[in-house]
């Protein structure tokens, strides 16, 4: 057998599997990753009652040529005074090269007045305001999705600390979407991945989105108690939960455990949003 036949058979075996590459199963890494940075998605009253724009990062997989594309909404974490949307972008590109689309989104800060647990009014007013200016990020990505090949029945969102505790307050309030902008588009998702976050047990209701916990059992930034509490609420009123705990850690899960950070939301985003024969939102 000649070179240029072996050639051609290996060629042949080897084209399939080049091909099956980027073929997405949600899971694993199959694509590099293209970023967009500074998109600008909502303008917003800031705590000094002055304009402020917001942007976005759009991570999205290389060389993708599907028609449409599942969505996720990160936000970082900061204790919602400080930190950006370009916080920890492994985690974005992470979940990208999965074959998610990844908006990485800033949002509402308020320097002088840190969030403690439990919240307090001030607290929860801040809390209120950043998780508005989530679902306004999901309503600027369903008003783009010609634009970016968005699926727009197929959108989670998610976070760290801060930005958990908006993702589950977004998963719990589809139906209270607030004035951060963008109005005319659904504000519901279909899951959301809480990293060191928690929200309010006094929420639940049958029809939120189900929340994948991550959580350190020996936190007292965002209690694993607070947590708990919330998943608990979840579970009786009837919504899809898993809470993944790691024992000894305590608000620094990304950094402790990152390989199962992505394995397990990839895994939740997989099953509760792209695997779903329903449509998960908009409702």
């Amino acid at each position: 057998m000649g070179r240029r036949t072996i050639a051609l058979l290996v060629a042949a075996v080897l084209a399939p599997a080049l091909l099956v590459a980027c073929e997405p199963n949600y899971v694993d890494p199959v694509f590099d990753v293209d970023r967009t940075d500074a998109i600008p998605y909502a303008t917003v009253l800031d705590e000094h009652g002055q304009l402020e724009v917001l942007h976005l990062d759009l991570y999205e997989p290389h060389d993708d040529d599907r028609d449409t594309r599942p969505v996720l909404v990160w936000a970082h974490g900061g204790s919602f005074t400080s930190g950006d949307r370009s916080s920890m972008r492994w985690i974005p590109e992470a979940f990208a090269a999965r074959g998610f689309v990844v908006a990485s989104i800033d949002y509402r800060l308020d320097e002088a007045n840190p969030v403690t647990f439990p919240p307090d009014t001030a607290d929860l007013i801040t809390i209120i305001k950043a998780k508005e200016d989530m679902q306004a990020a999901v309503r600027f990505l369903r008003g783009a999705a010609g634009t970016y090949r968005l699926r727009t029945d197929r959108m989670s969102v998610g976070g760290y600390s801060a930005g958990a505790v908006m993702a589950v307050m977004v998963a719990t309030t589809g139906d209270q979407p607030g004035s951060s902008g963008n109005p005319g588009q659904p504000s519901r998702v279909c899951a959301a991945v809480s990293v060191s976050g928690a929200g309010s047990n006094l929420l639940a209701t049958p029809d939120d989105a189900g929340v994948l916990f991550l959580h350190g059992d020996k936190d007292t930034t965002v209690p694993y108690s607070a947590a708990v509490a919330t998943n608990q609420a979840l579970v009786a009123a009837g919504v899809p939960t898993r809470f993944v705990t790691f024992a000894g850690t305590a608000h620094g899960v990304p950094a402790e455990h990152p390989d199962e950070l992505v394995a397990e939301g990839a895994a939740w985003l997989k099953e509760q949003m792209v695997d779903r024969e329903a449509a998960c939102a908009p409702s």
